[in-house]
């Protein structure tokens, strides 16, 4: 073997240690999850150590194929929230070349907030300028047609009002997120990115209220909106997480994980957020749910613990590593 083929003893140790890293925190996230539902049954989460575009491409192909959805009728779209089109940029745009055709999708703001990103026009003029082609958007309230998706079960909502676009034209829909910490919803992930995120500007009022409160109500409204509108899309939804650049606030008696996490993804909204939150926190669900509910929704536990309530998803789940 050549010299220059051979790793140094330096190089030998970074990619050590990254392994290791790897491996520490896939074991992290495995206890986590594992335990409440039967494992065979629980839904799979894909999970990736290195958020690569390589790597997010593999996991859009999974969830792809396990939904099968590799051949289907209609557009297909890739869902991350206009504001965060800058960050991890490599990523979005190789997907969306892996994907001819697909278009980024987003709605407007509440119908509180009509300026700017709160009509179609001013909407696509923000994502085209943070350099996402012109061609490439679609504002799903283009043509301001929406149908009110009734929720079963619901308490809060009785219907969540999404844009016909969405429900008539999408064949897929990969919901994608820059996992966010913090947000107005304690984090900003897979069911943030649906029950507010696909609702069209009159359904996110009604998440929201008019009063805007960041109470548990809003939560509950949260909860039941991101239900809806994954059982309308029947099954042309799937979820990727990807946690780069994770910084949150300490947490008392909390061992976090901090940095660049790496990918998690799942046909299962609920276990992808779930996954996300045990790359950093690495607790049970149970020890989530023991704290105070004011640390529950400026964390955003309270969002995993009502979807759970309302029957929604797994909070549990088998991790498969690459």
């Amino acid at each position: 073997m050549s010299g220059s083929s051979k790793l140094s003893r330096r190089d030998f140790a970074v990619r050590s240690a990254a392994l290791l890293a790897g491996a520490a925190l896939a074991s992290r996230v495995r206890a986590a999850g594992a335990g409440r539902a039967d494992s065979a049954a629980a839904p799979v989460v894909y999970y990736a150590r290195e958020a690569s575009a390589a790597n997010f491409i593999a996991i859009f192909d999974r969830l792809r194929r396990d939904a099968g959805l590799e051949t289907v009728k209609g557009r297909i779209g890739i869902k991350l929230h206009g504001d965060e089109v800058s960050k991890n940029r490599a990523l979005w745009q190789a997907l969306q070349a892996h994907v001819p055709g697909s278009f980024y999708v987003e709605c407007n703001y509440a119908s509180l907030y009509p300026g700017g990103r709160g009509n179609t026009a001013g909407n696509i003029e923000a994502i085209a300028n943070a350099g996402v082609p012109r061609e490439q958007i679609d504002v799903l309230d283009r043509d301001k047609q929406y149908r009110d998706v009734p929720i079963r079960d619901a308490r809060w909502l009785k219907s969540i009002s999404t844009p016909t676009a969405l429900l008539d034209e999408y064949g897929l829909v990969a919901v994608t997120a820059n996992f966010k910490l913090d947000s107005f919803a304690g984090y900003s992930g897979a069911l943030k990115n649906v029950g507010i995120g696909l609702a069209g500007s009159y359904g996110k009022t009604a998440v929201h209220g008019e009063d805007v409160a960041r109470d548990a109500d809003f939560f509950r409204r949260l909860a039941e909106a991101g239900k809806g509108i994954a059982e309308a899309m029947r099954g042309r939804l799937l979820y990727i997480n990807v946690l780069t650049d994770i910084s949150p606030e300490p947490l008392e008696g909390v061992k976090l994980s901090t940095g660049n996490l790496g990918i998690v993804g799942s046909l299962d909204l609920t276990a992808a957020d779930q996954a996300a939150l045990d790359l950093v926190y690495g607790l049970k669900p149970e020890a989530y749910d023991a704290y105070p509910e004011d640390v529950k929704i400026e964390r955003g536990f309270l969002q995993l613990e009502l979807l759970e309530s309302i029957g929604f998803g797994s909070r549990s789940y088998r991790l498969e590593t690459s």
